[in-house]
């Protein structure tokens, strides 16, 4: 064995050191680090995500092992018989195993050394932001395996001929192979498709890319590298299989064990697929079960299991395959922890089946069409993504598992919601938001339930409140949005109500996106346009200052509240006062919000905490905006005229270095100045999963009404998703440029003022002028004032205009400088990140050349140096 040993080690070495003595190794380390680098930094999408991870990189980084790992490989056999020196090597007292493993491990000890110098891209990131470093050592730990996986198969190209060209290209091909697999559903239909997916490198890499280690890519590596090593093995042996007639075709022979080696492979890879086993490598560990879920599985009564149908299309396009892998998942690992307590029966449901049937008929689960956007050649277009979960009497049912909602959450609050009879209620009051929807006179429409009602009674019996009867005496949450669309008896109900010491959600709003006309600074205003007929009733906004001072809470019904923070280079147009609360915008202290990562709020307003009401207990915010923020008045925003209403574009935002309340608790409620907060968008976003854009607006929401309640079992659990790590070096160079179009925005706006104000105090000079001649009486001083208004009217005009255009043309030059500028600030990043991580390799180079000079001038003895410099 230890000959064994000395034999393997003294080939790797050989191998090894010969690669970086010439500049073939530093060659090809420096073009691996330089190609990675482009493909993870040079893209425009890397700086629109605004996220410190390798994404861009994993997406490329198997294709680009297709060609990197060939050009490791082709020279350690073919070189060999080139120079003819193959047959000593045959020759010497060692087993073809421990020469082909010599070589292997030379080609993974070079690839490991490339994929150590490549480690600059991790020092990128964290020069950029504040990367996982659990998912990088994760996603490090795929590509160390992908490429350990390959190199068997470069090294199988190189011993099929002697010609390096042609055994780089060979190599390329065979190392396609299982990486090119997961494009199979072109020629391939059924099952198959999904086996030739779930056999792809790319898919066995996918995980480890996104934080998780698995025991079917663990398995996959392992055995496609063995089994195309052994392959190896039986190749470099060859020379000795009998050549007589009559012999066994040994070939074949090999041939077929090293398919049937691949396919037990296959096979052993589908198996641990089933596996519960995984390594959830991130920080936040999100890929997990989390301890409140171990705890309410636990507590689950054994006389009153919970039972669990899950119908789920075998075959999903691409876009739907994850969530339906970690329903799968999760639901096989309830199953396990539960025991007795929890019963999952997963059903493979496609169209026309007597499962699909099933679903249709007794639990009202239809097929979901997928976008035509979405639709894969591969599978059908239309899927099954449902569940059932029972207990007793109990029934709950998920038609359809949008792909963005959170999986562990969803599954853990249904079986909460069916194995305990007695729901909570929270009572919905009626005003003009209209919650529960309702027919609209104005627009002669009828409008539906808002998504928070059907998100509510997933957990709570929700019930409506009107607004002129006494409140239930068993309500645990009022919801009150936009109180001053009450009528003043109405809300001095309300104002008892929350005065009585009673948990209530109350959204206050200065200019709600969704019906801009339910704004109170717009409330009893008539239509300035004059084809649009007046309501039948003119209503004012009740004064909401009673309900508000017995919280202890002022809002200022005519001021907006904005922000110029915003992490996304992509939605970078949208106004500041479309507001988005980061990190440092959540109030830490409170269950509430703690862990939050980011939400949007439309249009807010801003709240204030006084002494006076709240019998003392404090106001406590739990969201605010950030240093970069003001205020702007209704007025200035909204701008009415005879055809419509419509928001001021241009406006200057100069900041206050302030920060502004969005949303507090004020003794057992809750005040929000943005009814927007649970606008229908923001569940659209989350049901589709947009990437990027993981808002955690429906989080709050339900953590607000939750933590009122008293039912805290599944706050946690909602805040439990990947924690949003920008580029935050980027930003704060980006931050210094909006300052200063801000600034330059604003010297803008109030050159423009001075000069219209200028302009006005010109013809009110003139009007005065003509006031104060003693030679005309009043009938001809009333014709020149006339005319002269005319006159000086129309110049006014002319020139409001031509400064209205200044000025904008001026914030457009101001923007675009701004735009030039972060493109140059990208520019300089794109350049330093690619063009930094090579050097390292080059500096190697230049050493290591210098030390072997240095050694071969050592050998030379002093006298033939002596004569040489005397020649």
């Amino acid at each position: 064995m230890r000959s064994r040993r000395r034999v393997i080690g003294a080939v790797f070495r050989r191998e090894f050191f010969s690669y970086f003595g010439s500049p073939t190794g530093y060659v090809f380390i420096t073009l691996f680090v330089f190609l990675s680098a482009v493909a993870a930094f040079w893209q425009e999408r890397f700086f629109l995500n605004n996220l410190a991870n390798l994404d861009q990189l994993n997406l490329y980084f198997p294709y680009l092992l297709v060609f990197l790992i060939p050009s490791i490989t082709m020279s350690l056999w073919a070189e060999e018989r080139k120079q003819g020196t193959e047959e000593l090597l045959l020759t010497l007292p060692a087993g073809d195993g421990e020469l082909l493993l010599g070589k292997y491990f030379a080609a993974l000890g070079i690839y490991t050394v490339a994929l150590m110098f490549s480690l600059s891209h991790v020092v990128v990131l964290f020069w950029l932001g504040s990367p996982d470093i659990g998912m990088l050592a994760s996603t490090y730990l795929g590509y160390w395996l992908l490429g350990a996986a390959l190199l068997p198969l470069g090294l199988l190209a190189s011993q099929l001929t002697d010609n390096l060209t042609v055994a780089f290209i060979l190599g390329s091909v065979l190392c396609g192979a299982p990486v090119f697999l997961r494009n199979a559903g072109a020629i391939l239909t059924g099952g198959t498709v999904r086996l030739a997916e779930q056999l792809s490198a790319v898919e066995q890499f996918r995980e480890l890319s996104a934080g998780i280690v698995t025991l079917s890519s663990l398995v996959y590596f392992v055995a496609l590298g063995a089994g195309v090593l052994y392959l190896n093995i039986a190749l470099v042996g060859r020379r000795r299989w009998p050549v007589k007639a009559g012999s066994p075709r040994l070939g074949l022979h090999y041939l077929v064990r090293s398919l049937a080696l691949l396919a037990a492979a296959g096979a052993l890879t589908v198996m641990a697929s089933r596996s519960l086993w995984r390594l959830d490598a991130t920080s936040e560990q999100v890929h997990s079960l989390s301890a409140d879920t171990l705890k309410l599985l636990r507590g689950l009564d054994a006389k009153r299991p919970v039972f669990i149908q899950a119908y789920l299309s075998p075959e999903v396009p691409r876009s739907y395959l994850p969530v339906r892998n970690n329903i799968s998942s999760f639901l096989r690992e309830f199953s396990a922890l539960g025991r007795e307590r929890v019963n999952v029966r997963i059903l493979e449901t496609v169209k026309y089946s007597t499962e699909a049937r099933e679903a249709r008929e007794r639990y009202g689960i239809q097929p979901f069409r997928v976008p035509v956007t979405e639709e894969s050649a591969s599978a059908s277009n239309e899927i099954f993504l449902g569940l059932v979960f029972t207990c007793g009497g109990e029934e709950f049912v998920i038609p359809m598992f949008d792909r963005g909602l959170p999986v562990e959450y969803e599954l853990m609050r249904s079986v909460r919601v069916v194995s305990r009879a007695a729901r909570k209620k929270v009572g919905i009051l009626r005003t003009g938001a209209k919650l529960f929807g309702g027919f609209d006179f104005q627009t002669k429409q009828q409008t539906t339930d808002w998504s928070i009602v059907a998100e509510l009674k997933k957990q709570y019996e929700v019930v409506h409140v009107p607004p002129d009867g006494d409140y239930p005496e068993d309500l645990h949450v009022l919801i009150a949005a936009l109180p001053h669309t009450l009528t003043p008896p109405q809300l001095a109900r309300l104002t008892g109500y929350v005065q009585k010491d009673r948990p209530a959600f109350i959204l206050v709003d200065p200019l709600p996106a969704f019906n801009v006309s339910l704004s109170p600074a717009a409330s009893g205003a008539q239509p300035e346009n004059p084809f649009q007929p007046a309501p039948a009733v003119e209503t004012a906004a009740t004064d909401v200052r009673p309900l508000l001072n017995a919280l202890g809470v002022e809002w200022d019904t005519r001021r907006i509240a904005w922000d110029t923070y915003n992490p996304h280079p992509e939605l970078r147009n949208l106004p500041p006062e479309i507001v988005f609360v980061g990190k440092g915008g959540f109030s830490a202290k409170e269950e509430i919000t703690a862990g939050l990562q980011e939400m949007v709020l439309l249009y807010p307003g801003y709240l204030k905490g006084h002494l006076k009401g709240n019998d003392g207990k404090g106001f406590q915010p739990l969201l605010s905006t950030g240093p970069g923020s003001g205020l702007m008045r209704w007025d200035q925003l909204v701008q009415r005229s005879m055809f419509g209403t419509a928001m001021a574009q241009g406006l200057p935002h100069k900041p206050t270095n302030e920060t502004y309340t969005l949303a507090a608790k004020a003794g057992r409620s809750i005040v929000v100045a943005d009814a927007d907060v649970m606008g229908e968008e923001f569940f659209t976003l989350r049901k589709r999963g947009v990437e990027n854009l993981n808002l955690d607006n429906v989080s709050f929401v339900l953590n607000a009404i939750d933590d009122l309640a008293g039912e805290r079992s599944f706050i946690a659990l909602r805040k439990r998703r990947p924690r949003h790590r920008t580029l935050e070096a980027v930003e704060a160079r980006t931050r210094v440029y909006e300052e200063k179009r801000d600034q330059e925005a604003t010297t803008a706006a109030a050159t423009a003022e001075r000069r219209l104000r200028e302009a006005q105090a010109r013809l009110d000079a003139a009007v005065a002028q003509v006031s104060g001649r003693t030679d005309l009486d009043e009938q001809a001083k009333s014709i020149m004032i006339n005319n002269l208004q005319t006159a000086e009217t129309r110049r006014l005009q002319v020139a409001r205009a031509n400064i209205e255009e200044e000025r904008g043309r001026q914030i457009e030059d101001a923007r675009a400088v701004m735009e030039s500028s972060v493109k140059g600030i990208q520019n300089t990043i794109k350049l330093l990140a690619v063009s930094l991580p090579p050097i390292p390799a080059f500096v190697l180079f230049v050493w290591m050349s210098l030390r072997k000079l240095r050694r071969e001038r050592s050998r030379i003895g002093s006298e033939r140096l002596v004569e040489k410099a005397a020649a």
